[in-house]
């Protein structure tokens, strides 16, 4: 979701600014999307799943990816 949502935004070619690991608990460093994660973070698309988590194994609803759209494509 987070390389769908920032590659939509950006452009096909986009590769984010390299990750800390230090985000989200839940999304260590060695993590093949912590990059992502954190740019969609940086941006202000997400917050993650409250208590300092992203929960990247939890299922995205129709209404949060909404939001997500909404948040990341600048839509009224």
């Amino acid at each position: 979701m987070a390389i769908f949502l920032l590659r939509g935004e950006h452009g096909s070619a986009y590769t984010p600014p390299v990750g800390t690991g230090a985000v989200f608990g839940d999304v260590p460093t060695g993590s093949f999307a912590v990059d992502w994660i954190e740019q969609l973070a940086a941006e202000g698309i997400t917050s993650g799943c409250g208590g300092g988590n992203y929960c990247p194994n939890a299922n995205v609803t129709r209404a949060e990816m909404a939001v997500f759209l909404v948040r990341a494509f600048h839509l009224p």
